[in-house]
């Protein structure tokens, strides 16, 4: 995997989200081929009244896919649509493996809420090295291939930069983006708001105090924002890969972190073993913290704060378990 070959597929995904973005545009709008009620076909997920999929979420996955396959025909490919609907899960391989989201967001897109998108990611080796997250209606394009950077529109990531851009060393001074979910059991909703009461409580008594708590919807504008300094954690736990595969990329490209999500709260786990881990983007849990400048002469004390961050967080919210997205 060379350099131009990840300029390559770089500029594949982009002029893949390009062409559908049309396609995109006129399903939020219920205008052109999507102009007819019966044609969007909005229904429940595999039964799940809390999650939807629509006619443009399979057109758009089904052109993407098409594409690729003439392009990359021994390439591996993940879709939301295709490998959620058929319940089989992935075999995960180093094999070049497409992953993609044709519609990030569907309820905000159903909704006519703005913080929706198409992502489109490649991992080779089980490690995301490409991703394409491009938001139509809010015309934000993010770009990032391992090792060039990540950009918005052109403009390099993040777009808040020292001075302007502080060294928080605290969860006081952070604003998180993260999402209530899909899965609506009493189980899991208790799990997650206990964990975000945690993060919000006063330090005093015994939490974080966030200084800020934001949902918009998606996973891909939630990364987006980590990704531009417009928050400084992303948390969450159930997504699925093709939610942020590509967002991975841009946030670690544009100077950010990613961990892994699983929480220590009520955990055994002695404090000195209680480091972040790496990502594995399989599992469905993940914490991404924004670029965060070296405090004045401290070499590499952005990265150390960046761990601290993660800690902090997942000292304060609990694990779930969710199945992983691949056998691997």
């Amino acid at each position: 995997m060379s350099a131009e070959d990840l300029k390559e597929y770089l500029a594949t995904a982009v002029a893949l989200a390009k062409e559908v973005g049309p396609a995109f545009k006129d399903g939020f709008w219920r205008t052109g081929q999507f102009s007819k009620v019966s044609d969007f076909a909005a229904e429940d997920k595999l039964g799940n009244k809390a999650d939807c999929v629509t006619a443009v979420d399979r057109y758009i996955e089904k052109t993407i896919f098409d594409r690729l396959r003439q392009i990359y025909p021994t390439h591996k490919l993940v879709g939301e649509e295709s490998t959620a609907e058929s319940g089989n899960g992935c075999q995960v391989t180093d094999d070049p493996t497409w992953i993609v989201d044709p519609v990030d967001g569907t309820n905000n897109f159903v909704h006519h809420f703005p913080y929706t998108g198409i992502s489109i990611g490649l991992a080779i080796n089980k490690e995301p090295v490409v991703g394409v997250i491009y938001l139509p209606i809010l015309d934000e394009l993010y770009t990032a291939s391992r090792g060039a950077g990540a950009f918005l529109n052109g403009e390099p990531l993040p777009l808040i930069r020292p001075p302007a851009l502080t060294s928080p060393t605290a969860l006081s001074q952070c604003a998180l983006v993260s999402e209530h979910g899909s899965y609506r059991s009493q189980k899991t909703m208790s799990l997650r708001l206990r964990s975000l009461a945690r993060l919000l409580t006063d330090k005093q008594d015994g939490g974080g105090c966030l200084q800020n708590l934001r949902i918009t919807g998606g996973a891909c504008p939630d990364l987006t924002l980590v990704a531009k300094g417009s928050a400084e954690l992303y948390w969450e736990c159930g997504p699925h890969v093709w939610d942020f595969a590509a967002g991975v990329v841009i946030v670690t490209e544009s100077g950010g972190a990613v961990f892994d999500g699983a929480g220590w709260w009520g955990s055994d786990i002695p404090e000195s073993e209680r480091i972040p881990k790496p990502l594995n983007m399989w599992n469905r849990k993940i914490v991404a913290v924004r670029y965060i400048p070296d405090l004045p002469d401290k070499p590499g004390s952005g990265r150390e704060l960046q761990k601290k961050l993660a800690k902090e967080l997942l000292d304060l919210v609990d694990d779930f378990e969710y199945p992983p997205d691949g056998t691997q």
